[in-house]
């Protein structure tokens, strides 16, 4: 069979129509490029990478998604006064064939497409099953079911690849003006990418359709359209344009009910966070406990850019507080390897009735990311070399699960019943993790198995995913997922246990949103608007509706959201630097103060502010007791506690 013949029966690809229903040969490899391609930046001999994002299963050779492709520039001719038309010429000849090295595996260029339509998923999925861990109190007791069945109709999944286009032919180039495609023409049957008056440019995130090169046996190659028997639409040609434009793919929309277009704060339902000048009077201290004596010495001269996940404050009862932090001690530097200590974390846990010291521990940690999560009934879930534990009252260990591998992320649900842990699976050889860094400038994607656990470390469900995504988030009715719809155009939806999917907002920004789940059960929102780029944060009930909005002033540098699964009450805490920051960049020192204040989660009442100067560079340094009557807040210096009235506790 020649390469013609081939062709017209590998490109029957699903989504496309086709006359001949047997099942072809051979799939085609879809893949995806992992950077730009520019004729002016490449010569002969250079080498590009792209991963497959499909899986795939072909002659001597097995494709996982993920896997990478490598390809050799055979030729390039950049775009000159002299030289109008510019190639550049490709050739597949290696493949990450199920294992972590690139082995020899030819394969040919044959179909270029656009990148995904932007309308796309910005964060992993769960697994396919849920346990009824996964559901808090308040769900339908008998609502909990396999995913499995609404996969196919799930409204929002694209159909990733060139199952987009209803038809398909050798030589095609779908979204990208200006390009021309010819098969197998060039030295080493290599496929050459043309352009007029321009430079031959590919962005990154091209997918790519690309055959077995064994399988050819000829170059000669006539582009058709497979299925109608009528020659496809030619590729439009547009010299001027030089940058990837893609038609957007509509969605079915989901069931009937209201769409939260740009949702704001409407009182007295929601509250707004008025900025630190206005008048208003914060609570005085109850108390405060010194805590130098226990080796905590704050490292004011450090340079940062956001908060970090040194310190933590943590009630484990209602006169029981655990202080964890950073004490700066010099420790063996083993690198991010599961088990290698690269700080220790000193966890304490005080009686702030009689500021006496419980226990205390050392903690040896694998990495600088957070460490410790809340759970219900006051316990909680610390990372701690390879290991997850859970301790309970008096600071004990109650479960331990060794981890296999490095620590991706951990979420909870606000109800802290359950526990969901990403594990790094490496993909590639040291050596070509080591190049793929190289050539990207960051670190290369992984695989991540995911394990979805009670509160006791019981697995109810697992399965896989990638670094590229955002980790999970998902609240007591479900997971939550965050969807870009164009440039700074962004979408939340609920796909519940029950299976609903729910439209929870809409918005514009001009960063990559930031999305948390926080006790009782809210979604802690923060953006940058489209036109300023100033930011602003919101809290969202689980319908979506706003419960607190606020907007980012010029002196405050971050801020954080906490509260108790227990209580029907939210914390917001904002911090202000002194002076304006140059880049965002900051030292513990130029902190000037910070301001918690407790809202209602029902409808944003404003209940308690307390405000502290000095204030701690992390996130988790504020906390309040399971009954709302005790709040606490770090500073550089000690422990400041605040006593909640009862009006304000309810």
């Amino acid at each position: 069979m020649g390469l013609l013949g081939f062709l017209l029966a590998v490109f029957s690809l699903p989504g496309s129509a086709s006359a001949d229903t047997a099942k072809p040969p051979v799939t085609p490899v879809q893949a995806e490029l992992l950077s730009d391609l520019e004729a002016r930046h490449l010569k002969a001999g250079d080498v590009l990478y792209a991963t497959v994002f499909t899986p795939w299963d072909g002659p001597n050779c097995a494709l996982k998604p993920g896997a990478i492709l490598k390809a050799t520039v055979v030729s390039a001719v950049p775009h000159t006064k002299s030289s109008p038309a510019s190639e550049v010429a490709l050739s597949f000849n290696a493949a990450q064939c199920a294992h972590s090295e690139l082995g020899p595996f030819s394969l040919i260029l044959a179909a270029l497409a656009a990148p995904e339509d932007p309308n796309t998923d910005q964060t992993m999925d769960m697994p396919r099953i849920i346990g009824a861990g996964v559901s808090s109190a308040n769900n339908p007791p008998n609502g909990t079911r396999s995913l499995d069945t609404f996969d196919s109709d799930m409204w929002w999944q694209m159909v990733k690849g060139f199952a987009r286009y209803s038809q398909v032919h050798a030589g095609g180039v779908y979204g990208l003006h200006g390009l021309s495609l010819s098969v197998a023409t060039g030295p080493e049957n290599s496929s050459v990418l043309t352009a007029k008056d321009r430079d031959v440019a590919l962005y990154k995130h091209t997918q790519l359709l690309l055959i077995p090169g064994a399988l050819v046996t000829t170059r000669s190659v006539t582009a058709r359209a497979v299925g109608s028997g009528t020659s496809a639409p030619s590729p439009s040609a547009n010299p001027a344009s030089a940058r990837v434009k893609t038609a957007p793919v509509a969605a079915p929309p989901p069931p009937e009910q209201p769409l939260l277009e740009d949702q704001t704060c409407a009182p007295p339902e929601c509250s707004i966070a008025l900025p630190p000048s206005d008048a208003e009077e914060p609570s005085h201290a109850a108390s405060t406990i010194s805590i130098r004596s226990l080796g905590y010495s704050p490292r004011p001269e450090k340079e940062m850019a956001a908060f970090d996940d040194d310190e933590t404050l943590t009630w484990l009862g209602p006169a029981d507080l655990l202080v964890t932090f950073n004490p700066h001690t010099l420790v063996p530097r083993m690198g991010n390897t599961a088990g290698g200590t690269v700080r220790v974390i000193r966890a304490v846990l005080i009686n702030t009735t009689t500021q006496k010291v419980g226990r205390m521990v050392d903690w040896r940690m694998p990495d600088k990311k957070r460490y410790l999560w809340p759970l219900a009934d006051h316990r909680v879930l610390v990372h701690v070399g390879n290991e997850l534990r859970i301790y309970g009252p008096g600071l004990h260990v109650e479960q331990t699960l060794t981890l296999d591998g490095p620590l991706a992320f951990v979420r909870t649900d606000p109800a802290g019943r359950t526990i969901v842990a990403g594990i790094v699976r490496e993909r590639h050889s040291p050596a070509l993790h080591a190049e793929l860094r190289e050539r990207a400038g960051r670190e290369p994607d992984e695989d991540v198995q995911i394990l979805v656990m009670n509160n006791r470390f019981q697995t109810t469900a697992t399965a896989r995913s990638s670094t590229e995504l955002l980790p999970p988030v998902f609240l007591n009715e479900g997971e939550v997922k965050l969807y870009r719809q164009t440039d700074k155009r962004f979408h939340i939806v609920m796909q519940t246990w029950t299976g609903e999917r729910l439209s929870l907002a809409r918005f514009g920004s001009a960063c990559t949103p930031e999305l948390a789940a926080v006790p009782p059960d809210l979604l802690f929102l923060v953006t940058c608007r489209p036109s300023t780029l100033a930011r602003e944060y919101r809290l969202l009930r689980n319908d979506g509706k706003v419960v607190v909005q606020g907007d980012s002033p010029l002196l405050e540098v971050g801020y954080a959201a906490s509260g108790d699964a227990d209580l029907n009450e939210v914390m917001l805490k904002t911090v202000e630097s002194a002076d304006l920051l140059d880049a965002g960049i900051f030292h513990p020192s130029d902190l000037k103060s910070e301001r918690v204040r407790v809202y209602s989660a029902a409808n944003g009442k404003r209940l308690f502010t307390a405000q502290v100067p000095a204030p701690s560079p992390s996130q988790g340094g504020f906390a309040i007791t399971p009954d709302g009557r005790q709040m606490a807040i770090l500073t550089r210096e000690q422990i400041v506690i605040y006593a909640v009235p009862a009006q304000a506790a309810n």
